[in-house]
């Protein structure tokens, strides 16, 4: 079957249908020189991270959900993860060093203010015990105490919104004070492994919006209702690998990584040379602008208190879109699609194309309702994230990954002037692993039945092999000679 949704993002129709954000991902491509789907990830985590206090999306049949992104980046060590995501992510984080400096100085006038209040209280309770018997004092200085206790001064609030290299356990009990937050990494080792996992099954309720409760030996129980976290990590291939093989079916089987989007783009060493730097920033700054303005509004929205968020909605024309492409996607379930191994992140998919589309929707400011244009750029987006899940977790049969690797050989032989060859001579020279178990056959036979090679026998009646299929044979092979 073929791929349910469309086909890859087109930087350029991006830019156009999406300006700031698509311009903003292509400058910081060219002038970093990073993987594109990387300052993807980056663009994305930031409109998250910045919108999900402020808008909700309904989904065309009728359900209100999160526009909260969870994301995983795989990427090399050196392919600039940390660069990339401090630049998408900077106006966040100064408004978060400008609200802790904020909180600092709370914090001390809290202290102060705790430090009378105690001292008045003590006073009180040394004069209730000194009253003896006078009924008219011991009932005014209670009255007085009573009037007290109910101005406790409160502690200040910590409104962080960037948490970065915490464990999940952690951040949840972060979210328990401030309600919104995103947990970063561009090192996301920290993340995924230890006892960080533990977490995994709140953190899937708080994507989908629902309440969480933890309870701990010894403190109080976490009681979290109707609060938004973005995840964005990045990690190198060696580190996520172990979350894809059998060791990570618990954390796969608990639906946890089917919530993600997943970028593994290819490397851009080698080739990030200085003459294809612009070190022009104005898209960039633009991005940095509007990302100011939403949060300006958050910031707003949570001084009033108990705002409602907004809720982004579907043109008629886009819902009924997004039915058509769940259908598809629902469809390649079956037997013989593309998510027959698969139908835990399929079942997601849907979910997230609405709200990558409503946050592109809202970032942007493209009128009252999400279109049929917007929702089809959030559906490339995420079709290469279901690409790139696919391959990390549903790796193709051994055969298959073994023809690849042949394949490569053969085109080093074509490229040598090659074409006419003995299956030995391939099968000598074939990668190691391929020549026990028979493993260098079924490679063969994946090639041969794919038309990448064909097959005939020689005038010594040797097996041999065409590595040009589609060129006319020789008037002596044609007949079985050569």
């Amino acid at each position: 079957m073929a791929y349910p949704m469309t086909g890859k993002i087109n930087p350029a129709a991006f830019c156009q249908s999406k300006p700031l954000l698509g311009e903003a991902v292509r400058q910081a491509h060219q002038n970093y020189q990073a993987p594109y789907r990387l300052c993807l990830m980056g663009g994305l985590a930031a409109l998250s991270s910045a919108a999900q206090s402020l808008a909700d999306v309904v989904m065309p049949y009728g359900a209100k959900v999160p526009t909260s992104l969870s994301l995983v980046g795989i990427a090399l060590s050196g392919e600039r993860k940390s660069t990339v995501e401090r630049r998408f992510m900077k106006e966040i984080k100064a408004l978060d060093d400008n609200i802790e400096e904020e909180h600092g100085s709370n914090l001390a006038d809290y202290r102060l203010k705790m430090l009378e209040w105690k001292s008045r209280k003590k006073q009180l309770e040394k004069q209730l015990v000194k009253s003896g018997g006078d009924d008219h004092e011991l009932t005014s200085i209670r009255e007085e105490l009573r009037e007290l206790l109910a101005t406790e001064p409160t502690k200040p609030q910590r409104a962080k919104l960037v948490y970065e290299d915490i464990s999940p356990m952690a951040m949840l009990n972060a979210l328990n004070e401030t309600g919104v937050g995103t947990l970063v990494s561009s090192e996301g080792g920290i993340i995924v492994d230890g006892k960080s996992f533990d977490a995994v099954p709140h953190l899937n309720s708080l994507w989908s919006g629902d309440k969480v409760s933890v309870a701990r030996v010894g403190k109080p129980s976490l009681n979290i209702s109707d609060a938004r976290l973005t995840v964005s990590i990045m990690l190198q291939p060696e580190i996520f690998k172990p979350h894809t093989d059998k060791k990570g079916e618990k954390v796969r089987g608990s639906g946890h990584w089917a919530r993600y989007l997943v970028f593994n783009p290819v490397s851009t060493q080698g080739d990030r040379l200085s003459m294809y730097q612009a070190n022009s920033w104005e898209h960039l700054e633009a991005f940095d602008r509007r990302i100011r303005e939403i949060l300006s509004k958050a910031r707003m929205a949570r001084v009033v208190g108990d705002v409602e968020r907004e809720e982004i909605r579907f043109a008629e024309e886009a819902a009924a879109e997004w039915y058509k492409l769940a259908d598809r996607i629902e469809i390649a379930i079956r037997s013989g699609g593309e998510f027959e191994k698969a139908s835990d992140h399929a079942s997601k998919l849907g979910e997230n194309i609405a709200r990558v589309a409503a946050l592109l929707h809202y970032f942007e400011g493209d009128g009252d309702v999400i279109s049929v244009e917007t929702l089809n750029v959030a559906a490339d987006i995420c079709a290469e994230c279901s690409h790139d899940f696919l391959q990390l977790f549903v790796p193709p049969p051994e055969e298959v990954r073994d023809a690849v690797e042949l394949d490569k050989l053969i085109n080093r032989m074509r490229d040598d002037g090659l074409r006419f060859i003995r299956r030995t001579y391939l099968h000598k020279r074939c990668p190691n692993a391929q020549r026990t178990g028979g493993r260098f056959f079924r490679a063969l036979d994946v090639l041969l039945r794919e038309g990448v090679i064909r097959s005939y026998v020689d005038m010594s009646n040797a097996q041999c092999l065409d590595l040009c299929p589609l060129l006319p044979l020789p008037w002596g092979v044609q007949n079985g000679h050569h």
